[in-house]
């Protein structure tokens, strides 16, 4: 099957993920243009990082089908766009640059799921509650109430498009045809999330002392 292709430094999706897009070059205004006219997809593609241009070389292979859900027009063809990501595939070779790019790709199967999954789902869960609880604290500002996916595969996406770790990273997830791989390795970066966050907040308790006693630490000399 070939579909277009928008390759995008810094930003990798996830299936059931909605991401807002800003369109302002020509060659992918002319790219969403054809897509919502033809009601079809796109495909959105990590280039890697520190890449300067866009080549098969710099383009990652594996990315997902994003379809435009809204669409605001805007002065000189600039649009903003909402999309959600729907299927990840495999790009088989590329068939077009220009205008825009183009390629050939193979759709991934998704494996099925199995009760040895519920272990990792319910830790990531936790994990994640666990940080959602922490940031707010830090913050000072309240908990949105967290609704989170049913599937383990659907919530292995949206922690994994969630987490405030590089694009490479994210990207390695992507690629990953293991929903139990996926989640073993959020657990990890869940962790790592939490011990930052612990030395956040401890530094912002001790910040908070510091400054409630005023002149600590500066006494006043004596006259």
């Amino acid at each position: 099957m070939e579909i277009a292709l928008f390759p995008l430094p810094n930003l990798v999706l996830f299936p059931g993920i909605v991401v807002p897009l800003h369109i302002f070059e020509d060659r992918y205004k002319l790219m969403v243009n054809d897509c919502i006219d033809r009601d079809e997809a796109f495909g959105l593609v990590l280039v890697r990082t520190g890449a300067e241009e866009e080549t098969e070389d710099t383009i990652h292979r594996v990315g997902v089908t994003a379809r435009v859900s809204e669409v605001e027009r805007l002065d000189n063809g600039r649009m903003n766009i909402l999309c959600e990501g729907e299927a990840r595939f495999r790009i088989l070779r590329f068939t077009q640059q220009t205008p825009f790019w183009k390629g050939s790709v193979q759709f991934f199967e998704e494996a099925p799921i199995h009760q040895a999954l519920e272990s990792f789902y319910g830790r990531v869960s936790d994990l994640y509650r666990q940080v959602g609880e922490m940031s707010s604290r830090l913050s000072g500002s309240p908990q949105t109430e967290l609704v989170l996916p049913e599937s383990p595969t659907d919530l292995s996406y949206m922690v994994a498009y969630v987490l405030d770790i590089d694009a490479e990273e994210k990207q390695k997830m992507l690629e990953m045809t293991s929903t139990a791989e996926r989640l073993q390795v959020l657990i990890v970066h869940l962790n790592e999330t939490i011990r930052k966050l612990e030395q956040h907040i401890a530094y912002k308790e001790v910040l908070t002392k510091v400054r409630g006693n005023g002149d600590l630490g500066n006494p006043k000399r004596g006259s």
